[in-house]
């Protein structure tokens, strides 16, 4: 349906152009730092909200949404060769009413404009650049694009927009809604029980059995998929899946997706074998990571998985925790020289310049820095061989070679902090909900190593920051509260909250966690389906029946897990029958994907438990 519009949109392009008032570029010290990069753009960059909608609406503009982030590398590219084009802000500023979006913000927003472009382009991406009715009904979406081409796409939705806005109007609010039918409370148990016992196979379909991960190209952790295969080899121990999970999680701790001087993990990598990272650092990745290491070291009984945990919660705690007791959401992948990856990067004669001879010759080997340079900066370190086979082969004992090393890493990492590295320092809700739920785990597991300190430090951040004692907000960002809370931050903050009152003994947090769980269904549940916000200013407002995991779980199966935890407790039998009512949908889609839903797999386990 959505392709037919767009060929048809395409097939009432002619001339016309319209005129209006002139707009300034309201990006200029904004308190969030994503949107402040583009206080300097000649295009007029205005805010989403009610405001921007108004002025599309009053001088009969299409809304041009343009949502990206921080810590994205393509943003950045697409700023400099075409925001700061002066012939297309000049198109921009007479044409269009123009939108800047931090998608971290609106969460909400970018996830139902990225499911619109990818039915659209049949792929997706930041940056996200998309075309709206004044009354909010996407037209068209872009991906990046240099300022010819975008210049050219401009003027072709602006002639179709000025020539015929009422044959668009009527094309794309064609639309059909998908209805979905109420469902019951009462499980199926012989259904799902085979669902669930077909899931695990579901996954492993996907495995690279070569490299670890998951896919043949780029690789992302999958942490929600990572997660759903430890907890199921510990239930029911697989020599095939266990091979797969001690691969997966060797290569990413040991190769390019991990930083091996200041510890913590990048996004992704853009090759199948772990090698080159994409740079940036979020903060729910690591997030992830930790626990996925946490939980590897236990379950697999591999000492080091353990301590790559703690690497990476210490690095947490060193470069991302606030004063406010919260986490800062993350670094860019560009240094402050605008540089992929500078930040990371080596060369011989920086080692040898940082190090002593017998240091630096260590390290050249180990990670194979002394070689051609990959990267425009240099080198990324990665372990070409292990400490332990580095100490045989030069036959120095183990411990010595561990000091040697220590002392080595530790110069670097002095000498590498002297570079710029960009941060964003937005304190999103959700995100820091799942580091909540990190540090009680690892209070748990190490009482003496002051993450339980920590832990309270950023639940009473969020509590007394980010609760109003009826709304979540989204973020805190320049010690303002901004952006629209959405189903995920509801879902992770009540799970979190669950697991610090069960940690804490503090049962008003139990309670708490109960009123924020029933805030999120009473905001964004619905008969045509789960929203991911509330209040999108988009038309039309469009459900999902199940939504799969992403880089994170499925924000409604947490709290649909949550719930049912929650609900048990306090005798919520209202909260439990609308929790299992929620898990009766999207039945075919855990049949046909279970690679994408296993979080939803996972709450259906606790719902049918033992």
């Amino acid at each position: 349906m959505l392709k037919s519009i767009v060929t048809a949109l395409a097939l009432l392009v002619i001339c016309g152009t319209t005129s209006g008032q002139e707009l300034k570029n309201q990006m200029l010290d904004h308190p969030a730092p994503y949107l402040a990069l583009h206080g300097k753009d000649p295009v007029a960059w205005q805010v989403w909200g009610d405001d921007a909608v108004a002025l599309a609406r009053e001088q009969n503009k299409i809304l041009y949404l343009s949502i990206g982030y921080f810590s994205c590398h393509w943003c950045h590219v697409m700023q400099k060769e075409t925001f700061q084009d002066n012939e297309v802000a000049d198109y921009l500023n007479r044409n269009f009413i123009s939108v800047k979006v931090d998608r971290e913000l609106e969460p909400a927003l970018d996830r139902r404009l990225m499911n619109f472009t990818q039915r659209i382009l049949g792929r997706g991406g930041w940056p996200l650049n998309v075309f709206l009715t004044p009354t909010g009904y996407p037209i068209y979406s872009v991906l990046y694009a240099p300022a010819s081409q975008f210049l050219e796409l401009l003027n072709n939705v602006n002639n179709v927009w000025s020539d015929s806005p009422q044959r668009v109007l009527e094309l794309v609010s064609n639309e059909v809604l998908v209805e979905f039918s109420g469902a019951s409370p009462e499980l199926d148990r012989a259904s799902f029980t085979a669902i669930t016992a077909a899931a695990g196979k579901g996954v492993m379909n996907h495995a690279d059995p070569e490299n670890g991960g998951f896919g043949n190209s780029q690789k992302f952790p999958s942490a929600p998929q990572l997660s759903y295969l430890l907890r199921h080899y510990e239930d029911i121990p697989d020599p095939e899946v266990k091979q797969f999970l001690e691969l997966t999680l060797d290569a990413m701790a040991n190769r390019g997706l991990y930083d091996h001087l200041a510890g913590g993990f990048f996004r992704y990598t853009t090759d199948p074998a772990w090698e080159t990272p994409h740079f940036e650092k979020m903060l729910y990745d690591n997030a992830n990571l930790a626990r996925i290491y946490l939980l590897g070291g236990e379950v697999l009984e591999r000492p080091e998985f353990t301590g790559i945990a703690r690497q990476t919660i210490d690095f947490m705690m060193q470069r991302m925790r606030h004063e406010s007791g919260g986490f800062i959401s993350s670094f860019s992948a560009v240094d402050d020289k605008n540089v992929e990856g500078g930040s990371y990067l080596w060369t011989p004669e920086q080692v040898a310049e940082s190090l002593q001879p017998e240091g630096a010759a260590m390290m050249l080997e180990l990670w194979n820095l002394d070689r051609e340079a990959e990267l425009p900066g240099g080198n990324l370190p990665r372990f070409a061989i292990s400490l332990e086979q580095y100490a045989d082969k030069y036959g120095v004992e183990h411990a010595v070679a561990r000091k040697q090393y220590a002392q080595a890493r530790s110069r670097l990492l002095q000498a590498r902090d002297r570079r710029g590295l960009p941060e964003d320092d937005k304190l999103v809700a959700g995100w820091n909900g799942l580091v909540l739920s990190l540090l009680v785990d690892a209070a748990r597991s190490f009482p003496d190593s002051g993450y339980g300190e920590a832990a309270l430090d950023l639940r009473n951040f969020l509590v007394e920051s980010l609760w109003d004692g009826a709304n979540l907000y989204r973020s805190m960002t320049g010690g303002r509260r901004m952006g629209s809370a959405s189903l995920e931050d509801y879902a992770y903050i009540s799970s979190a909250l669950l697991g610090w009152a069960e940690y804490s003994g503090q049962h008003s947090d139990s309670e708490l966690a109960l009123q924020i769980a029933n805030t999120g269904w009473q905001k964004f549940y619905r008969n045509n389906g789960w929203l991911m916000g509330d209040g999108t200013r988009l038309a039309p407002i469009a459900g999902e029946e199940i939504i799969p995991d992403s880089a994170t779980a499925s924000p409604s199966a947490v709290l649909i897990s949550t719930s049912l935890d929650l609900a048990r407790q306090h005798g919520d039998t209202k909260l439990e029958k609308q929790a299992l009512s929620a898990l009766n949908r999207g039945k075919n889609s855990l049949v046909n994907a279970p690679f994408w839903y296993v979080s939803q797999l996972e709450a259906i386990e606790l719902a049918l438990g033992p």
